[in-house]
């Protein structure tokens, strides 16, 4: 089968989306806002308890920017972060990266790389040119970027349009919270590390996410709207549509992204909760937490009980 085709054939939002929620708006969060209006909740994402005897911990799937002006930190969640002594994040110093950009650019460049339109076929580079010429500034100097940079880059620079907010995310709110009541903050991973797992990439699976990219640029508003409003409503079964299910066209990425992430974290979550009697409020991205690879289900193989509190 053609590369081209079996692109075509592949259900063409969700791994640019996913990857989004993995790395891209942590790392790369471009869409600073500030929250105003009325502190009325307007959402309520899924959140989990976990408990074996007296140890317990939190679950939460965050997105790493909200629109603006929502409020998503509802009564259940304020209370769950009260109840916990330690915040455990993917990755922090978030905010220093998105300033410097200083990994990003030492990982996501490389000389004498092809010019972005030809790691496309013919249709896709097209694309690629009007999107190119819609935001000239942003993806200028795109070429000198590797083909997984380059997803991301694309996907930022189109998602500019969104009015987007990072301060309100789930990050940036519960850092604050937790800072406020003078409790640390901790990452299962360095920002390194994991914009080095989209640098470990393939070649092929590279420019899987760039095409992919590519061709979701235009579409950017409904397929934010429609990931915001399961993620609002606690929909997990719709993320876990949006997320993983298109993972079946991709099945490395999944592995390296998601997979194997997740199976980390659960081991490095379970020795902690054994050996600490500290209550930690753990908030990773969304896609972390579904199906029967996600943190749930996998806690509760290794003998937690793990219930949905909101």
């Amino acid at each position: 089968m053609l590369r081209s085709e079996r692109f075509a054939k592949a259900r063409p939002h969700v791994i640019a989306l996913a990857i989004v929620a993995l790395a891209a708006m942590a790392c790369l969060g471009w869409w600073i806002g500030h929250r105003t209006g009325p502190a009325e909740i307007t959402a309520r994402p899924a959140l989990w308890h976990v408990t074996q005897g007296s140890r317990e911990a939190y679950l939460f799937g965050t997105i790493h920017a909200v629109p603006k002006n929502e409020v998503w930190l509802s009564p259940v969640i304020a209370r769950a972060v009260e109840r916990s002594d330690v915040l455990i994040l993917e990755v922090t110093g978030l905010e220093r990266e998105r300033r410097s950009r200083d990994i990003f650019e030492r990982l996501g460049r490389s000389s004498g790389l092809p010019p972005v339109p030809e790691r496309l076929d013919a249709a896709d580079a097209q694309r690629f040119r009007a999107i190119e010429s819609r935001y000239p500034s942003d993806l200028h100097g795109l070429a000198g970027y590797e083909s997984w940079a380059a997803a991301l880059l694309v996907n930022a620079s189109v998602s500019t349009d969104l009015s987007l907010s990072t301060e309100n995310a789930g990050e940036a709110v519960l850092s604050g919270k937790f800072g406020e009541q003078g409790k640390s903050a901790e990452g299962l991973e360095t920002i390194e590390g994991q914009l080095g797992l989209f640098d470990r990439l393939s070649e092929a699976d590279q420019r899987t996410l760039l095409t992919q990219a590519v061709r979701e640029a235009g579409d950017a508003p409904r397929l934010y709207r429609d990931l915001y409003s399961a993620w609002s409503r606690g929909d997990v079964a719709g993320l876990e549509r949006q997320f993983l299910a298109p993972f079946a066209s991709a099945p490395t990425l999944r592995h390296v992204l998601i997979d194997e992430r997740n199976r980390h974290w659960s081991v490095v979550i379970d020795r902690r909760l054994r050996s600490r009697s500290e209550v930690p409020f753990i908030a990773v991205g969304t896609g972390h937490l579904l199906g029967s690879s996600g943190l749930p289900e996998r806690l509760t193989k290794l003998g937690w009980r793990v219930e949905r509190l909101q």
